[in-house]
C-alpha cells in the first residue's frame, strides 16, 4: 500500500488577499528564542526532560508527558529525512524554474523534527547534514 498523493492543479488551494494576522506580532517565547539563538551558532537546541529523559526538537519549555520543565540541550543525533514533498508552483500558481523539495528532517533519539529545503536528490530515511542554519534550514544527504 502506497501513501504516495499526487495533487491536480486545480484542486491547489491558496489565499490570494491579506490576511488579518499581518497586524499581529507573534513573539517565540523562551524556548523559541534559545532555539534561534543556537542556529545563529550553528547549533540545534532541543530540550530534555530531566524525568524522563525525552528530547524535543525544537525546544519546548515543558515535556509533553510528564509536564516537568525541561533543560536546553544542543542536540547531536544523526539527522535525517523522514518525509519530503516537491513543490513544482510559487504561491500564485507560477511553474517554478526548478522543483524545490521540502523535507521533514528528524534527529536519532528526539521527538519532533524541522522543515528543511532538501538539496540534491531526496533519499527517505538517509542521513543528511545541515549545510545551511539560516531559516529555512539546508541540508544535503550524507
Amino acid at each position: 500500500m502506497s501513501w504516495d498523493k499526487v495533487g491536480r492543479d486545480d484542486k491547489l488551494l491558496s489565499w490570494k488577499d491579506n490576511m488579518e494576522v499581518e497586524e499581529y506580532v507573534y513573539t517565540v517565547g523562551y524556548a523559541g528564542e534559545e532555539f534561534f539563538k543556537g542556529l545563529k551558532e550553528g547549533k540545534i537546541i532541543g530540550s530534555k526532560c530531566p524525568k524522563c529523559g525525552r528530547i524535543y526538537v525544537p525546544a519546548t519549555l515543558y515535556c509533553e508527558e510528564c509536564f516537568m520543565k525541561t533543560e536546553f540541550t544542543e542536540v547531536k543525533g544523526r539527522a535525517y529525512l523522514d518525509s519530503y514533498t516537491i513543490v513544482y508552483k510559487d504561491f500564485e500558481g507560477n511553474t517554478l524554474p526548478n522543483p524545490q523539495v521540502i523535507g521533514f528532517v528528524r534527529f536519532e533519539g528526539t521527538i519532533g523534527g524541522l522543515l528543511a529545503i532538501v538539496e540534491g536528490e531526496p533519499k527517505l530515511n538517509g542521513e543528511v547534514e545541515i549545510i545551511s542554519f539560516e531559516i529555512p534550514l539546508r541540508v544535503r544527504n550524507k
